[in-house]
């Protein structure tokens, strides 16, 4: 195994236990990598929804698998709203405020079609910028009319539109106000409010129209009387210099469960470890062939353990049931935020990382080949 080893567990946690048995490490860098050539394996474990995916990386240093994690973080780049310009804001929120909202819409827009700025006060293009623009304002119905229209289209009567008020109803105007869930005259600004304008040639570029990711995302209520207007530009950015332009939810990996049976598991400790201990992880077979035995618990899925230890509080399962970890061996999960498919954020991720890898090979021939002083 590349890390020479397994993480064994014990009640206090994770020991590491060296395999002297292990192959040695490659001294040349062509070695280690013919080894990591001939070892590597990537396989699907699951894909739930269009925007998980949990991968299988064996034969693998952890220096791999967490430079892949970083650069899905903070280094494949995407597309997010950079720069607002504010025409109009009478809302309850800041200026400063909504601009940050703005900012944390995802948009669905692949950042491969667009030109990263060169400098961050690069002059705005239609190769390198987007262009968004809100024009939303709240107003009451006619006053003749005796019905208003809420958040959800749906027609509330009123019972009086009249601005006298007797005594009572004075009194009764003092009082708290009791408010509902869907307030009259209240307008909701949600992220399907922001219209694209293309710039130049982006019509053609963007046939499909760009837009975010989701149309229900609350940015503000409006007020009767209030408006905002606003231009909002997106531009190419990565997640080391800001997050809303980090392409994923969670990037993460474990290492994979080791778990070997030393002792046969029969009838209600078995019962015990399946159902309550470990779930998922093990299952009962029926027995025939044990006098007096009716089922056993048997390995099944060491994928869905999890590492819990529970089984250590019972010494007949402790002592039948040994649990480690396999130190090369990772299941790496993936959540995208949308605007790319797992699968090509692993392909772009790995595309930097040998990009970075080029980069760094230059750099040490440069360096070999300036004389020394």
């Amino acid at each position: 195994m590349v890390a020479g080893g397994v993480y064994v567990v014990k009640e206090s946690g994770l020991e590491f236990q060296q395999n002297h048995q292990s192959d040695e490490s490659p001294v040349s860098s062509d070695a280690y990598l013919k080894q990591f050539r001939d070892g590597f394996e990537m396989r699907i474990l699951e894909q739930n929804s269009p925007n998980e995916l949990v991968l299988e990386l064996l034969h693998v240093d952890t220096s791999f698998v967490n430079a892949l994690r970083r650069i899905l973080l903070a280094e494949v780049p995407t597309v997010a709203l950079e720069n607002i310009f504010m025409w109009n804001n009478t809302s309850i929120i800041h200026d400063e405020v909504l601009a940050h909202r703005l900012g944390l819409i995802p948009l669905n827009i692949d950042a491969r079609l667009l030109e990263a700025p060169d400098e961050e006060d690069d002059s705005p293009t239609d190769r390198n910028t987007v262009v968004f623009r809100m024009m939303v304002k709240c107003t009451k119905p006619p006053k003749e009319e005796d019905a208003f229209m809420n958040d959800n289209d749906e027609e509330t009567p009123v019972a009086s539109r009249d601005t006298t008020l007797s005594p009572p109803a004075a009194a009764a105007a003092s009082r708290p106000p009791i408010l509902s869930q869907d307030r009259p005259y209240t307008k909701h600004v949600y992220s399907r409010d922001l219209e694209w304008v293309p710039q130049g040639d982006q019509a053609t570029r963007f046939p499909q129209g760009l837009r975010p990711m989701h149309d229900d995302i609350l940015i503000a209520k409006l007020r009767p009387g209030q408006a905002i207007e606003l231009e909002a530009h997106g531009r190419v950015g990565i997640g080391k210099d800001h997050a809303k332009y980090s392409p994923v939810a969670t990037a993460s990996y474990r290492l994979m469960p080791r778990i070997e049976l030393l002792e046969d598991i029969y009838d209600e400790l078995a019962e015990e470890l399946v159902h309550v201990y470990e779930p998922g992880v093990f299952d009962l077979v029926p027995v025939t062939d044990v006098p007096g035995r009716r089922c056993k618990a048997v390995l099944v899925n060491p994928y869905a353990c999890t590492m819990s230890r529970n089984y250590m509080r019972n010494p007949a399962l402790k002592k039948a049931i040994a649990m480690s970890r396999i130190s090369d061996h990772f299941i790496f999960s993936i959540e995208s935020i949308g605007m790319y498919n797992p699968a090509v954020l692993v392909a772009e991720a790995l595309r930097i990382l040998q990009r970075k890898c080029t980069r760094l090979m230059d750099l040490i021939d440069e360096s070999q080949d300036q004389p020394v002083a």
